[in-house]
């Protein structure tokens, strides 16, 4: 690998945004590269199952879905290199990227290092995640057809997902820590006239109990211990971005951390994109995501070779 070479895009991220932009960047005869540090696939790859994108009738698994990624780059001979962004230099006609596996320089840069949950930090937990532990609804409620399910949190998303689950659940157990939710009346109204779900008011997951996936949680209710027998829990404490390395840059993003960008999926930096879960956008979806990677390189594409 030369890190000494220019690029016409550094990719920050290997997951479907940064993938997908890849892919767009490579046929349209752009030198691109990619810096992950985790497996090509990104966060996918730890789901069980990946149902709700098109061309896979039978759905796939995450690890499988990498794969195919990792092997549509090497088809392509897009370099991925595994190393964490330490720091980025972003002004200017040349953007400096620094990583573990040394530095790497672009005249443009896609910013697509997605998202992380806010975890519970309960035993289970990161055992159990894409066997049970879940942060996505939209993503795994299909796998729990008829079975019971929890949900943690109080607020839109967690009200939000608890609706969209019983559409698939049998039961929907909503815990809560405090008496009362935090997210806007009608959600509440809406979940509160569910039947098939309970509210566990006042209560804390101790902890997310199952051998190969989640069976039960402990959890703590007006201080007292309880048991939940449960297949599934969705965990809604919040996500955060990916974001840490950019702290020293000047970045127009959200209250929340969250990127802002054009539909070009431009930064207020010129030369800077964001795709994916980094960005402000409506929906957080693989198929989303790899959508915001084509179009940033396809618009970088026409910044680099049109005008």
């Amino acid at each position: 690998m030369e890190n000494n070479k220019l690029y016409d895009m550094v990719i920050l991220g290997g997951g479907p945004a940064g993938a997908t932009a890849a892919l767009y960047g490579a046929r349209a005869g752009m030198p691109v590269v990619i810096i992950e540090q985790m497996t090509l696939g990104g966060e996918i790859c730890s789901t069980d199952r990946l149902d709700n994108f098109p061309a896979f009738p039978d759905g796939v698994s995450g690890a499988e879905f990498g794969m195919l990624l990792q092997k549509q780059m090497d088809n392509l001979d897009v370099p991925v290199v595994s190393g964490q962004v330490e720091k980025v230099s972003l002004l200017g006609e040349v953007k400096t990227v620094e990583t573990t596996a040394g530095e790497f320089k672009g005249k443009t840069v896609l910013i697509a290092t997605g998202t992380e949950p806010n975890l519970l930090n309960v035993e289970g937990e990161t055992e159990l995640r894409g066997r049970g532990v879940s942060y996505c609804a939209t993503c795994d409620a299909a796998f729990f057809r008829g079975k019971k399910v929890a949900v943690v949190g109080g607020g839109d998303a967690a009200l939000e997902e608890t609706i969209f689950l019983t559409r698939f659940a049998e039961k929907v157990y909503l815990i809560h820590r405090r008496d009362k939710f935090r997210g806007c009346n009608w959600l509440q109204d809406k979940v509160l006239k569910i039947p098939s779900v309970e509210v566990l008011w006042n209560s804390t997951v101790n902890k997310i109990e199952g051998e190969d996936r989640v069976s039960g949680l402990n959890i703590k209710q007006d201080g007292k211990d309880r048991s939940v027998g449960i297949d599934g829990i969705f965990i809604y404490a919040g996500r955060k971005p990916n974001a840490e390395f950019l702290e020293s840059v000047d970045l127009e993003c959200d209250e929340r951390g969250f990127i802002i960008t054009t539909s070009k999926m431009e930064t207020s930096v010129p030369g800077v994109y964001a795709a994916g879960d980094i960005r402000q956008t409506f929906l957080r979806q693989v198929i989303t995501a790899a959508s915001d990677g084509a179009v940033a390189a396809t618009a970088c594409s026409q910044r680099l070779y049109t005008y």
